[in-house]
């Protein structure tokens, strides 16, 4: 239907790299970029993703987040899905966390799933966080709160 037979000069749309590149962003959101050499100070909030090349001071809550190698983060982190390459002072609450070898992150870490390569630098408490379950689940709730009452009976 769009003629994707052509993988690069022949339509006059430059290399292959950059027709899947186009093809990626147009199928999906591109991230918000803190370059490096950039100091925000203050929140962010974002429904995307995120990679910090900069520094930032405040807290971040986005769908995942990168803290590339040389960059800083200073706050709480709240995303589904981190990956720290660079400094991190405080919480880190996300589904999937990955510390590289380059990471560095002084504070906590709530996680589902992490990994930590050797290398990296972590000070602060690890604690596996319940996966989050459906509060409308009518079998388990009846169940349970039948057995409650009958203990409470009992």
């Amino acid at each position: 239907m769009f003629n994707r037979q052509d993988d690069g000069g022949e339509t006059g749309l430059g290399t292959s790299a950059e027709t899947v590149n186009q093809t990626k962003t147009t199928n999906s959101t591109e991230p918000s970029v803190i370059s490096a050499g950039l100091t925000i100070t203050g929140n962010l909030q974002s429904n995307s993703d995120v990679v910090i090349a900069g520094t930032v001071e405040g807290d971040i809550t986005s769908r995942s987040l990168t803290v590339s190698e040389g960059a800083k983060v200073k706050g709480t982190i709240e995303c589904s899905a981190v990956q720290l390459q660079g400094e991190v002072d405080g919480q880190v609450n996300a589904a999937s966390v990955s510390v590289t070898r380059t990471g560095n992150i002084n504070g906590d870490i709530l996680y589902e799933t992490l990994s930590i390569d050797e290398g990296a630098v972590v000070e602060g408490q690890l604690r596996r966080r319940d996966k989050k379950v459906s509060k409308v689940t009518p079998i388990s709730n009846e169940t349970s709160n039948k057995e409650k009452s009958e203990a409470k009976a009992g």
